[in-house]
């Protein structure tokens, strides 16, 4: 049977439309628009398609309702349409108000899960065990593997992989290839002829103390040629004494303070961070310290959370790929992640957040470039 259409009524993000033998309900929302049908086989049956009468627009006794329904049928029939009606639109129009409500609570909660994760002891920095014992493993490259997925599943930099066996930056890893990975961050060094540690030392800018401690040297005056030695810390752990700047481009969508809210902009909120414009660019730690949080973190998407030595912490969100794991010291400059629009975002970028003891704080205190 060929429907006959009576009326649409929108409500927020729902729409109605009645027929003659149902009801259909539209909802359309930010991700997916979702469709419902009621059929309805007696209430409408009796309906007859005569012209509405009518009706005074200074009639204040007549709802839509009533306006809609004004139609030839039985009274019975009317009674029961107009009731169910009346119910279907009083339930849409409730959870009409819902999506804005929840969206607020949302952000709300973001921040509140998000403060309460940055101070917690969770995420507070520790120094490494010293008493972790030196274990080599080897792995062997698989189809599909790069150095980045390989130092991360072994929690070193992709540094430490390269300089242990003398791999360029730009060198392809072929499968089957046997890497030797050590357990910490370093290098293994093998000597070319006998002779002191002051060299390799100064060097690689590492105490000699160190590499004694580390390899259990019994004379370290001399060490015999060919002695694989572990050089920790091959590099220096921070290049410069403050922070780095964590991408490669510093155009900054949105500073550190007040702003309004990107989804509602009827409502203000004070934003913790830094947001760079980044496309999908590699994400770099701006400082030495301990991966403390990977994962997801409600609408800041993938985040990591790096713990620094003096109480200092640095938030990277919106990640579209984590490259670090929890519990990985990470150098300064060593690449942690990949920039993205995960979570509650409007577009690609990283949002960059430093704290002290708990404390937000501008990011620009400590970089001297000036926004642009």
């Amino acid at each position: 049977m060929k429907k006959f259409f009576s009326k649409t009524i929108k409500l927020g993000r729902f729409t109605v439309s009645f027929f003659s033998n149902e009801i259909v309900v539209v909802f359309i929302g930010e991700r997916k628009i979702l469709i419902k049908t009621f059929r309805i086989k007696t209430p409408f049956a009796g309906m007859s398609r005569e012209r509405t009468p009518r009706i005074r627009k200074h009639s204040p006794g007549l709802s839509r309702i009533s306006i809609l329904f004004h139609i030839t049928m039985s009274p019975q029939r009317k009674r029961l349409a107009v009731a169910l009606s009346a119910a279907l639109i009083a339930i849409i129009f409730v959870f009409s108000l819902y999506p804005s409500r929840r969206s607020e609570a949302v952000v709300d909660d973001d921040e509140a899960i998000k403060n309460n994760l940055l101070q917690s002891k969770q995420t507070d920095y520790s120094s490494p065990e010293k008493s972790q014992k030196l274990v080599i493993n080897e792995h062997r490259v698989v189809r599909g593997e790069n150095m980045s997925k390989i130092a991360k599943k072994y929690g070193v930099s992709v540094d430490t992989i390269r300089g242990t066996n003398n791999l360029s930056s730009d060198g392809i890893l072929r499968e089957g290839t046997v890497l030797k990975i050590p357990n910490k961050d370093g290098i293994l060094y093998r000597m070319q002829r006998g002779g002191e540690l002051v060299s390799i030392a100064r060097r690689y800018r590492v105490s000699l103390k160190k590499i004694i401690e580390e390899n259990d040297l019994k004379n370290p005056d001399f060490v015999a040629a060919n002695t694989v030695l572990f050089i920790p810390d091959a590099k220096p752990l921070n290049v410069f004494s403050g922070f780095i700047w964590p991408t490669g481009g510093r155009f900054v969508t949105c500073g550190y303070g007040w702003r309004r809210n990107p989804f509602d902009r009827s409502r203000t909120e004070f934003h913790q961070g830094l947001d760079i414009r980044s496309n999908y660019r590699k994400v770099r730690a701006a400082k030495y310290g301990k991966v403390t949080y990977t994962g997801w973190l409600g609408g800041y998407g993938k985040t990591v959370v790096i713990a620094h030595p003096n109480g200092y912490k640095t938030l990277y969100a919106h990640l579209s790929r984590i490259i670090v794991r929890n519990g990985q010291y990470v150098k300064q400059g060593q690449h942690v992640a990949v920039s993205g629009n995960t979570g509650r975002s409007t577009g690609a970028h990283l949002h960059f957040e430093i704290l002290k003891n708990g404390r937000s704080i501008n990011p620009y205190r400590f970089f001297r470039k000036k926004r642009r």
